[in-house]
């Protein structure tokens, strides 16, 4: 799950007809502005890269500051930033010899923000809830559920028992 390559010519179209009021030269610079950010290294606050589409509109952030969500799913960013991001060294997280350097990852090597990972009100009456041993596995657990209906965990115990 990753963005979705537009051009920026059509993605400029798109917004635009949704956005009719929205005036094209102010959104071309603005896109263009945040295209430039990018290519100069410019980072979101969290340390990771902008997301061009959103940092046009918002100011220079990521994808997961700026909607809150962990990772894009069907949605835009411009293709030649997405070309840019796949020829760059893959991840300021991974050393030399390939090896990941501390935090979690999903299966695209997209870090994940355990910030930004809700907690089930389940989590809470649970007597593993802060447990220091059981933290990673119960983020990575949210993080596989974070887009289900129903939260599960077999791991759950009543605090209360």
């Amino acid at each position: 799950m990753a963005f979705k390559p537009i051009s920026l010519n059509d993605y400029l179209k798109k917004h635009l007809k949704n956005n009719p009021s929205q005036n094209e030269d102010e959104l071309r610079e603005s896109l263009t502005m945040a295209i430039s950010s990018f290519e100069n290294g410019i980072k979101c606050t969290c340390g990771n890269e902008i997301w061009v589409i959103g940092s046009a509109s918002i100011g220079n952030s990521c994808f997961s500051c700026i909607t809150g969500e962990g990772y894009p799913k069907d949605v835009y960013e411009i293709d030649t930033v997405l070309e840019k991001k796949e020829n760059q060294n893959p991840s300021t997280n991974i050393n030399e010899n390939g090896d990941l350097i501390n935090g979690f990852y999903d299966d695209d090597g997209n870090q994940i923000n355990l910030n930004i990972i809700p907690k089930p009100t389940l989590c809470i009456s649970c007597i593993n809830n802060d447990n220091p041993k059981e933290e990673f596995f119960c983020n990575m657990t949210r993080f596989d559920q974070k887009e289900d209906k129903e939260f599960k965990c077999s791991a759950y115990v009543n605090i209360k028992k």
